[in-house]
C-alpha cells in the first residue's frame, strides 16, 4: 500500500492544501445564501395598500424624515407598544408596517399580535413599497390621461 508523507515516490493520499479552498467555498456558498435571504425579506407578493389601512413606519424619526410613504404615520418599533393607540383604535383595524429591510417592521408585529391585534402585517421594505407607490402613481396617471382622450 502506497504511503502518504514525504518519501521519494510515494503517491499521496490526502493533500492538506486543498481542504482550506473548500472551507472557503462553504463560508462564501453560505455567506452568499445568508445574503440573498437578507435581500429577499418582505419581497413577497405586492402589498396592496388601501384607504382603510394604517400605514406605520418603524424605523426612526431621521430615518422617516429622510422619506416615507404617503399617508405614513411614525412610530419607532421599540416605541409601537406605548404609542400605537394614539393612532390605532380598534384591535381589527388593518395596520400595514414597514421598516428598511422589513426586520424592525417584523419585531413590531410580533408587538402587536402579542397585544392582540388581528389584522397587522409586516409590509418589508421601505424601498420597495416606495417603488411600488411610484408606480401605482405612474399607472393612475396614465390612465387618468387615457380617459381624457377619450
Amino acid at each position: 500500500m502506497p504511503k502518504a508523507g514525504g518519501n521519494k515516490g510515494a503517491t499521496v493520499l490526502y493533500n492538506r492544501k486543498k481542504t482550506p479552498m473548500k472551507h472557503i467555498c462553504i463560508v462564501l456558498l453560505t455567506s452568499l445564501t445568508l445574503f440573498a435571504c437578507a435581500l429577499d425579506r418582505g419581497n413577497g407578493p405586492d402589498i396592496v395598500i388601501d384607504d382603510n389601512s394604517t400605514v406605520i413606519d418603524v424605523r426612526t424619526a431621521r430615518e422617516y424624515n429622510n422619506g416615507h410613504l404617503n399617508n405614513a404615520v411614525n412610530i419607532p418599533y421599540d416605541e409601537i407598544q406605548n404609542k400605537i393607540g394614539i393612532h390605532v383604535h380598534s384591535k381589527n383595524e388593518k395596520i400595514v408596517l414597514y421598516c428598511r429591510t422589513g426586520r424592525r417592521s417584523g419585531i413590531a408585529l410580533k408587538t402587536l399580535q402579542a397585544m392582540g391585534y388581528t389584522n397587522a402585517i409586516n409590509a418589508g421594505s421601505y424601498k420597495k413599497l416606495k417603488r411600488n407607490e411610484r408606480e401605482q402613481a405612474k399607472k393612475s396617471a396614465s390612465s387618468l390621461a387615457e380617459r381624457e382622450m377619450e
